[in-house]
């Protein structure tokens, strides 16, 4: 039974996590279904038919009243202060806790009832309250039990571009109206205070993006569509205008019209459609923009402003009609189910507030709410913008992830490369340097004795020549064993040590000997080639001056200089005959000066001999 009831539970817990994501994956039909149903209650007034005042007669301020009453709501056009005188009844009534309501008045308005002034004007000039209600509460002092008279004064402009409104007209129960006026102003004023903040909040947002991807024009349709809606839904949000009536009324409703051109645009371009789509949804904003032009430019208020302002109406609902048929039409994308049922919410609100307008199917006290539908379709985008960047921010993410991971293998594969190639350096300076010591072997200390095994195993050995030759031989290894010491890398180092082994064997000779060697820089490491081959040099030159010059002095001196290490070997000898044969020592000097590019030259002296050896070889 407990299994059963564990069952039970995680199959309910199971059904009951199905339905939920089935619900949220079905929210972008129901949500924008449940604001349309919520909106369309809450708009929702009660009959205040009894409490209205329908007739006003009408005239110029100081002037008599037209004896024909007028109907209100109703716009005046070209007059710079009208009266609107009204007769109400409140015969056998309570007069306690009454207020006026005022459904709409352009250019500001003041009130007096049976003389007793009861609003003043509004300090600001710009004042207009065509799209916001206005509630005046009364006090019992100033109504009458019968007949009272109501007197309106407006406050209009008489330019060509200017125009009044004067909406629906109330008196009745001060805790009503305050009720319709209240829910007026939060879904109509507060509401679209709320999509001007949110629009502010998203155009900062997008501008920096805009502004850093020239090459991407959707960005740049989506902000221009933020900011010219919200010119519309200031309408709706403030009584201030910044300009005359009609130029007003063409601006907002002309930022309307742009910023659902602009939308359509940037979905054009996000679906990448061709110049066809485009031109047609020209040509609709085209003529919707001419109806505009005629609803405001037309003077006579009569039937031209009428056909103009419902040709514009028309075009904007088919644009609305068009968008939501064109992302419907690509609904497998997510961002495209959503845009399509935010463009029918529009479309719906549209309508609704157009019937408010033509005072069809909606009483006058009932708010506009498109600007809902407006901050619906700029929520829509603002997520779906969120969430391109965040894929593109994931993309790079991962790229970068990649590309690291592609960095790490390409290193571990040069270090393994650096590793066998360094290996194989070494290995082959390893043969290399074991292929110079043999042939240094071999053609030094090799080839001595070879010599004297030569000359031993003929008999013809002199025995008077064997030391020498041996010594010779001996210095010969020690010269090769020095060079492959680090410490004589260093030439200045190399010269010392070399002149620690020649130093006993010239210890007995008449010969004065002079070392000028331990002035020298730090100078940068040779390979042990070429410390070798400098030894050699100066060694042979000192055996030549002593076996040939008969010399008394001899000089052996090093310099550095611009890059380049001097050194020179001088004597006091007999110098080198004129007509001598050539032997095996100097030749061989440049042979091996000319193997560690260095310059060898020899000059006589007056008397004596130098040799001197030039090295290229920099600093430490």
């Amino acid at each position: 039974m407990r299994a059963f009831d564990s069952w039970l539970e995680g199959s309910t817990a199971l059904a009951l996590r199905r339905a939920v994501r089935t619900t949220l994956r079905a929210a972008w039909w129901w949500l924008p279904g449940l604001i349309l149903v919520s909106l369309l209650l809450l708009r929702m007034v009660p009959d205040l038919q009894q409490w209205r005042i329908a007739e006003v007669r009408l005239s110029e301020c100081g002037l008599q009243p037209q004896a024909r009453a007028q109907q209100l709501p109703m716009f005046i056009r070209g007059v710079g202060c009208m009266l609107l005188k009204a007769e109400h009844d409140l015969a056998g009534q309570d007069l306690q806790d009454r207020a006026l309501l005022l459904s709409g008045v352009g250019r500001d308005v003041r009130i007096w009832i049976n003389g007793v002034q009861v609003r003043q004007f509004d300090p600001n000039p710009h004042f207009d309250s065509t799209t916001i209600p206005l509630l005046q509460p009364l006090h019992s002092s100033t109504l009458l039990n019968g007949s009272n008279e109501i007197l309106l004064q407006l406050r209009s402009g008489s330019g060509l571009f200017d125009r009044s409104f004067v909406g629906a007209l109330l008196v009745g129960p001060n805790e009503l109206l305050q009720s319709v006026h209240r829910r007026s102003i939060r879904i109509g004023a507060e509401g679209a205070q709320l999509s001007i903040v949110v629009a502010l909040a998203i155009v900062l947002m997008a501008l920096p993006i805009a502004w850093s991807r020239p090459g991407d024009s959707s960005y740049r349709w989506f902000v221009l569509a933020v900011l010219s809606s919200q010119i519309y839904v200031w309408n709706m949000a403030w009584p201030l205008r910044p300009a005359p009536t009609l130029l007003w009324h063409l601006l907002a409703h002309g930022g309307l019209a742009i910023a659902l051109w602009s939308i359509s645009r940037y979905s054009l371009r996000v679906a990448g459609r061709t110049d066809e789509g485009n031109r047609r949804l020209d040509q609709v904003a085209l003529v919707g923009l001419a109806g505009l032009l005629l609803a405001v430019f037309d003077t006579s208020g009569g039937n031209p402003a009428l056909v103009g302002d419902v040709v514009f109406r028309i075009s904007l609902l088919a644009q609305l009609l068009m968008l939501a048929n064109f992302w419907w039409h690509r609904r497998d994308n997510a961002l495209a189910r959503w845009m399509a049922c935010a463009a029918m919410l529009c479309l719906w609100l549209g309508i609704t507030d157009s019937l408010r307008v033509f005072g069809i199917l909606s009483p006058p006290l009932s708010p506009y709410v498109l600007h809902w539908g407006i901050l619906y379709v700029l929520g829509v985008l603002l997520v779906s913008q969120l969430r391109h960047m965040l894929a593109a921010l994931a993309t790079a993410e991962r790229s970068q992830e990649r590309l690291s991971e592609a960095l790490d293998q390409r290193s571990r594969q040069l270090q393994r490369e650096f590793t066998l190639r360094q290996q194989a350096e070494q290995a082959q300076a390893l043969a290399e340097e074991r292929q110079r010591i043999m042939r240094d072997m071999h053609d030094g200390v090799g080839g001595q004795l070879v010599a004297l095994i030569g000359q031993v195993e003929a008999g013809k050995l002199d025995v008077g020549l064997l030391k020498p030759q041996l010594r010779r031989s001996l210095d010969d290894l020690r010269l090769m064993i020095d060079s492959l010491d680090d410490a004589c890398a260093d030439l200045s180092v190399a010269l010392g040590m070399l002149r620690q082994r020649l130093q006993p064997s010239l210890k007995g000779l008449p010969l004065e000997v002079h070392w000028q060697t331990a002035h020298l820089p730090d100078l940068a490491p040779c390979p042990p080639e070429v410390v070798l081959q400098v030894l050699r040099i100066v060694q042979e030159s000192i055996t030549n001056a002593i076996k040939h010059a008969r010399c008394h002095r001899l000089a052996i001196c090093a310099d550095w200089a611009d890059g380049w290490l001097k050194l020179s070997i001088s004597d006091d000898g007999v110098g080198l005959p004129a007509n001598a044969p050539p032997g095996r020592g100097l030749p061989g000097m440049r042979q091996r000066a000319a193997g560690i590019s260095a310059e060898l030259q020899i000059s006589a002296l007056q008397p004596g001999t130098r040799i001197e050896l030039r090295l290229r070889l920099g600093r430490a």
